[in-house]
């Protein structure tokens, strides 16, 4: 027996023509289309799905990354929480649950850090080491701030391989602002001069009296 009638019988009995079946021809079509052009529209459409499968797994990807990102700042949040109930735990005899909450804390950062997925907490830090990865939500002044640092942080930042992908959300603190100076002026300001009183119309002067002849001598012998 040849090799290609093992071949054959390995793969099971040869197929006859009775295996196939009629096909009409394609709307439009007078000619029948060769199998090469119906493997290629085969394969065209093949690629269309395989497409179309890629796209549909890569936006679940994209949303399972997303809640990664979401659950980052949430692990964050239970970080503040836990070291800020540390004291009212160990004062009422909980210590030991203090230490189990911050155990499985330290182990869902570790998950995350595996993943390239790192939170942080700018608190305290100055205005500009965290410029680029905070988005402040409000200021605070008062005499305990020296410089413009984080104040509070409300949610933490969570970075990817580096790469900032969620802000952080805090609260500023600052000095309180100076009040504005008024300007000084060096020149002696001009006292107002005081009015001066309007001077008083001056009365009209009589007219001296017409002089009377002198009645006191009388006629003389020559005037007669």
């Amino acid at each position: 027996m040849s090799s290609s009638a093992e071949a054959v019988t390995a793969a099971g009995p040869a197929l006859d023509w009775g295996e196939f079946t009629e096909r009409p021809l394609p709307e439009g079509g007078d000619e029948a289309v060769s199998p090469q052009a119906e493997l290629a529209g085969v394969l065209q459409r093949r690629h269309e799905d395989l497409s179309a499968a890629r796209g549909e797994a890569a936006r679940a990807a994209s949303g399972a990354r997303d809640t990664v990102f979401e659950l980052a700042t949430l692990v964050g949040r239970l970080e503040q929480l836990v070291a800020l109930a540390e004291q009212t735990l160990v004062d009422g005899g909980q210590a030991r649950l203090h230490r189990r909450l911050r155990i499985l804390k330290e182990q869902m950062l570790q998950t995350l850090r595996d993943d390239g997925v790192e939170v942080r907490d700018p608190l305290g830090l100055p205005a500009d080491e965290v410029a680029d990865w905070v988005d402040p939500i409000g200021w605070r002044y008062g005499p305990q701030f020296t410089a413009e640092t984080v104040a509070q942080t409300d949610d933490p930042a969570v970075f990817h391989h580096g790469a900032v992908v969620r802000l952080a959300r805090v609260f500023m603190g600052s000095p309180e602002p100076e009040a504005p100076q008024k300007p000084t002026d060096l020149t002696e300001p001009k006292k107002p001069t005081e009015p001066t009183e309007p001077k008083k119309p001056t009365e009209p002067t009589e007219p001296d009296a017409p002089t009377t002849p002198d009645d006191s001598g009388s006629e003389t012998d020559d005037d007669v």
